[in-house]
C-alpha cells in the first residue's frame, strides 16, 4: 500500500509550491507539510478499507492546507473559515483538479465551511484533518 500511496502522492510532493509547506509551522511542532502527509496517509488506508477514490483522496489531502502563512499570527481574519478557499485557489495553481479533489479542499473545514462534504471521500479528509488536529494538541499537552 505504501508504494501505491506514493505513486499517487509522489507528484504533488516534488512540486515547489507543495514542498514549500515544510517553511511554515502548523500544529505544535509540526510543519504544514507534515500535516497534510499525515491527513493523507491516514485518509488513504480509511479510503482503502472503505473503497473509496484514493486517488482523490491523497490528492485533495495533500493540498487541503496549501496556504503561504503563519495562520496563528498572520493571514486573513478567520482563518478557520476562509482558508479553504485560499487553498483551493493556490492548488488550481499547481494541478488540475477533478470535482471530488476540489470539493475534499473546500469542505475540509467542515461545518465551518456550512455546505457539507459531498462526497464520501470529502467527509473522509475532513474527519481524519479534524483528528489529527486535535490529536497534536491533546499529545503535547499530555
Amino acid at each position: 500500500m505504501e508504494t501505491e500511496f506514493m505513486s499517487i502522492a509522489a507528484p504533488l510532493l516534488e512540486n515547489p509550491m507543495v514542498a514549500g509547506l515544510s517553511q511554515y509551522p502548523h500544529h505544535r511542532g509540526k510543519t504544514r507539510l507534515d500535516h497534510v502527509k499525515e491527513v493523507a496517509e491516514l485518509s488513504f488506508h480509511w479510503g482503502k478499507r472503505l473503497s473509496l477514490d484514493c486517488r482523490a483522496i491523497v490528492r485533495g489531502a495533500l493540498l487541503h492546507d496549501l496556504f503561504f502563512y503563519d495562520w496563528l499570527h498572520e493571514g486573513p481574519r478567520l482563518h478557520g473559515f476562509r482558508h479553504h478557499n485560499i487553498a483551493l485557489r493556490n492548488a488550481l495553481q499547481v494541478t488540475k483538479l477533478t470535482e471530488k479533489e476540489a470539493d475534499i479542499i473546500k469542505k475540509h473545514m467542515w461545518p465551518l465551511t456550512l455546505m457539507p462534504p459531498r462526497y464520501p471521500e470529502s467527509l473522509v479528509v475532513c474527519l481524519v484533518d479534524t483528528f489529527c488536529s486535535a490529536r497534536d494538541y491533546v499529545r503535547n499537552r499530555v
